[in-house]
């Protein structure tokens, strides 16, 4: 984690996704000079913005500079530039947005879950340290499943 660091400069979100053996990926998450405090700025502004998990993903997909390490995958934010789609209300296609609504929501009759309610799509998932530690109770590691699991 530590090289993955130094090769950016400041205010980058840096997560790293270790694939495990039972076909979870554990992902570690750190930020460079700044970035933590600019990262939370960013989920406040988002989340008073109404962005939800979709737009999270658009914005991080656009973003994202993605490196190989074998079977380890980096993915380097500048969240300046998360920021300004932040700003922008950057939502993402509205299709897109419907048929990961769908997805979910299958996903959920699968495992016996009640579904989400309307309009079926969680909130900003978040890119600094605050909610990351939220979910996780401090910890800096989150453990991932894949859908249908």
């Amino acid at each position: 984690m530590e090289d993955a660091l130094s090769a950016e400069g400041p205010e980058v979100l840096v997560r790293t996704d270790v694939p495990q053996p039972d076909g979870s990926v554990r992902l570690y998450a750190a930020w460079t000079d700044g970035g933590g405090p600019l990262a939370d700025h960013i989920d406040r502004i988002a989340l008073a913005r109404g962005l939800d998990a979709w737009s999270w993903i658009e914005i991080l997909q656009q973003r994202a500079r993605t490196t190989h390490r074998g079977r380890i995958e980096v993915r380097s934010y500048p969240l300046r530039q998360v920021l300004a789609d932040v700003e922008q209300g950057y939502r993402g296609s509205e299709e897109h947005r419907a048929n990961f609504a769908r997805l979910l929501a299958s996903d959920a009759v699968r495992a016996g879950r009640p579904p989400l309610p309307p309009p079926g799509i969680p909130a900003w998932a978040g890119v600094g340290p605050v909610l990351w530690h939220r979910y996780l109770g401090g910890d800096p590691v989150v453990e991932r499943h894949w859908l249908g699991r």
